[in-house]
């Protein structure tokens, strides 16, 4: 390994090199990426070398205090590279103001917290559904999708029970408290949606707002590495 550019470690290779290879992998798409923000990323570029032609790689990390760009005359070694820098960033991710994992806006690495899928819209139809469901202690919660790959995030109502915490939006029970309304002892006296008064709508749209505020929290729980499962 040859440091081309390196902010810690000064150059290995003469100045018109590094500018040379510079050059080169500023101006060419990477063959791998991994961006978070404006300003970091890790990329990983393929080239010919200024002056021999032989085949070489290199990783270009870039954050906001410096910026290593290592050479690579191994493809293995510098794909090695590449993911190791990317696990090692994505450990120092952390959480945002709202407690929820900063991800990475693009990755090709298995296992980082890459972007989300669309999360689903949650509107008063889906309290409605909710407060209807006639499961034992119904929740609404977010599960992946059944089509094979997983990648799709869908909203689903059904009993906390068999629903890990972690993907929950929003309990039944949450519902009635903030109608102010509760089920009467026998199953025919089960609350149901019919019975909010239409000068209450609003409170549907409120407790909507709160289930989408815990809409990213719940994703982050179905896409977390395996080792990381809060189940």
């Amino acid at each position: 390994m040859l440091n081309i550019v390196s902010t810690n470690a000064g150059s290995d290779v003469p100045e018109e090199y590094a500018e040379q290879v510079t050059a080169l992998v500023e101006g060419a798409r990477a063959d791998r990426t991994t961006e978070q923000g404006q300003t970091f990323y890790i990329r990983l570029h393929s080239y010919n070398a200024p002056g021999t032609g032989a085949d070489r790689w290199a990783v270009d990390y870039h954050d906001d205090a410096s910026r290593e760009l290592e050479e690579y005359d191994s493809e293995a070694e510098a794909e090695s590279r590449y993911e190791e820098m990317v696990r090692d960033s994505a450990a120092l991710l952390g959480e945002d103001r709202d407690g929820n994992l900063v991800r990475f806006d693009v990755t090709d690495v298995d296992g980082v917290p890459g972007p989300l899928p669309d999360l689903p819209g949650i509107g008063s139809g889906d309290v409605n559904g909710l407060i209807d469901a006639p499961s034992e202690d119904p929740v609404m919660y977010l599960e992946r999708s059944e089509d094979g790959t997983g990648d799709e995030l869908a909203l689903a109502v059904g009993p906390a029970a068999y629903v890990s915490h972690h993907q929950v939006v929003l309990t039944r029970a949450e519902a009635l408290e903030h109608l102010g309304e509760s089920d009467g002892d026998i199953p025919q006296e089960r609350f149901r949606s019919s019975g909010i008064d239409p000068e209450d709508a609003f409170l549907l749209e409120s407790l909507a707002d709160t289930a989408k505020e815990r809409r990213t929290q719940a994703a982050d729980s179905l896409f977390l590495p395996a080792a990381a499962d809060p189940r």
